[in-house]
């Protein structure tokens, strides 16, 4: 057959090509928004591999015992209340959120939820405040203890970014704080119970982190104005805009409170009329807006020695002597991304009973064309050239 005769068949071989890249592009970008899921019926990695231009996925989402220590990869995060939350942060000392926003991991307060737990003394002011239509909790930290450089100004993570496939990729968010207030948190903490047993996907959720603040703001799925309370598009304003509170009363004091709903971010009323800013995609702005924040009652005030008190678990101190003097010493985060079991007998509520999940995700090193159609199109062509020139 002529080299001109084959030239047909080129140009429909590389048109199956382009489909099937097409085709695995739009696989790979389905939302993490739209991914539902039933606790504690969710997979080894919710994205995987098809996280698009940055993925493959950095860790994992099914996350239990085995993965309970200061090098876990879990990307499930727990915000159930004041003793019991967690945050999104660096695997890597002294990184910064724009370098590690799509591979955060989960640090939490507690051991039990197969993450790595924030050291104590790390948070030093944290308010959690029960609203109509979020849960709410902010505070003051020493950001190095959860891997974040000391100068960095941080920046926010969601179930969203750019492409939609989350900042951090694939990770997801669990609560059991939906329906309880104040009053029913105190009598829960005070029997030392873990709370409800069932827990709800959240699926619009917004948190900050940088110069010694965090925020986190879950929004329930159940209200009618989720995407709006939690707006990710409003990432360059900060915790002051985004999870209303009042900030200069916090640090120092760890306290539960009720509270009324703020307003949609960049929604503001101006001389009697309501109106919605925007913030811009580019260049410089101002904020046209201050923010009110809303009212809150029933505060109670707590000791973090009581709330974290099982955090200390997770960090074993160990003696060394060298001559007569003896040095004790206490472990907090590592550079290491190896894998081991730190973890004692905690049985606290949200960590996966079921498979044996481990930090690293498996290849059977076959050829996938379908996940890189780059090379599929140039197999193609190769294939198809090589019939030409034999």
């Amino acid at each position: 057959m002529s080299h001109i005769a084959l030239l047909p068949f080129i140009a429909v071989a590389l048109s199956a090509a382009f489909v099937t890249a097409s085709s695995a592009s739009t696989t790979a970008l389905e939302p993490l928004s739209s991914k539902k899921f039933t606790w504690p019926n969710i997979p080894y990695q919710v994205t995987g591999d098809n996280g698009g231009e940055r993925g493959p996925q950095f860790g994992y989402n099914l996350c239990n015992s085995t993965t309970q220590n200061q090098q876990s990869l879990c990307q499930t995060m727990f915000v159930n209340g004041l003793d019991d939350f967690c945050m999104w942060s660096s695997s890597q000392v002294d990184d910064t959120i724009p370098e590690s926003e799509a591979r955060e991991v989960a640090w939490c307060t507690q051991p039990g939820h197969g993450t790595r737990v924030i050291p104590p003394g790390t948070i030093t002011g944290a308010q959690w405040l029960y609203a109509k239509d979020y849960l709410q909790v902010v505070g003051f930290l020493d950001q190095t203890k959860v891997n974040i450089d000391a100068q960095d100004d941080g920046g926010e993570l969601d179930p969203h970014g750019d492409d939609e496939q989350g900042n951090p990729l694939g990770g997801i968010v669990f609560t059991n704080g939906f329906g309880l207030n104040s009053a029913s948190y105190q009598s829960q903490f005070k029997s030392g119970s873990n709370g409800s047993q069932s827990f709800t996907q959240v699926v619009e959720w917004v948190d900050f982190i940088g110069t010694g603040v965090f925020c986190l703001k879950m929004c329930n799925p159940a209200g009618s104005d989720a995407a709006h309370l939690c707006a990710h598009i409003y990432d360059e304003i900060g915790c002051n805009y985004n999870a209303i509170a009042n900030y200069g009363a916090i640090n120092g004091s760890f306290t539960v409170c009720d509270s009324d709903d703020m307003l949609d971010p960049g929604v503001y009323t101006s001389d009697g009329i309501v109106t919605t800013w925007t913030q811009p995609f580019t260049g410089t702005f101002s904020i046209p807006y201050t923010t009110s924040i809303p009212s809150s009652s029933n505060c109670v005030t707590y000791q973090s020695t009581d709330l974290w008190a099982a955090a200390a678990t997770a960090f074993p101190t160990t003696t060394t002597t060298s001559g007569s003097s003896t040095a004790t010493t206490t472990s907090g985060s590592s550079k290491s991304t190896t894998t081991g079991n730190t973890s004692g007998s905690s049985s606290r509520t949200g960590s996966s009973s079921s498979g044996t999940p481990s930090p690293t995700g498996s290849s059977n090193g076959a050829l996938n064309m379908q996940a890189n159609p780059v090379f599929a199109i140039s197999f193609v062509v190769a294939a198809v050239f090589g019939t030409m020139l034999a």
